[in-house]
């Protein structure tokens, strides 16, 4: 993709033109940033009280992976995990441009920060990332996992 950037001090209004063959991903991130529409998410830190806690704006890009357990859906970044009021569900709808996908019942990564893939033995894959967890892509899940890569890779190029 290329970008060209202008700079003209007499302008009144700002603006962006955007020229594609095809709507991509990328090109609705892109859509979604000048538009300010870029999802983002509230949270509590998940070892707060219920009745004294603080709500924290999440950027999707610093959310390492979402888990769903005992109908709680948590959300892991680099400084901590956040009890979210989402489901998975709409998580998964909402980020499926952001590189998020579904890996298992109960997990949504982010592609993005995964450090390393691994495979395990059962035909699993373990995605390591780069903050030291792991989440496990169960073999179900492998496939649209594979070709969702695929795809994101290509965007990126």
């Amino acid at each position: 993709m290329k970008l060209n950037l202008f700079e003209d001090k007499n302008l009144k209004e700002e603006h962006v033109d955007l020229y594609f063959s095809n709507m991509r991903p990328v090109i609705t991130q892109i859509i979604d940033t000048v538009n300010s529409e870029r999802p983002t998410f509230s949270g509590r830190p998940a070892d707060e009280d219920l009745d004294d806690w603080e709500e924290t704006i999440l950027d999707p890009g610093d959310i390492y992976y979402f888990d769903y357990v005992e109908r709680k859906l948590f959300a892991y970044t680099k400084t901590g995990v956040f009890r979210l009021m989402n489901t998975l569900t709409s998580c998964e709808e909402m980020l499926w441009n952001y590189g998020f996908v579904r890996v298992s019942k109960s997990n949504l990564i982010n592609i993005y920060k995964i450090k390393l893939l691994k495979p395990d033995m059962n035909m699993k894959v373990y995605a390591f990332f780069d903050n030291g967890e792991r989440v496990c892509i169960n073999r179900s899940y492998k496939k649209a996992f594979n070709e969702y890569l695929q795809r994101m890779r290509r965007i990126k190029q």
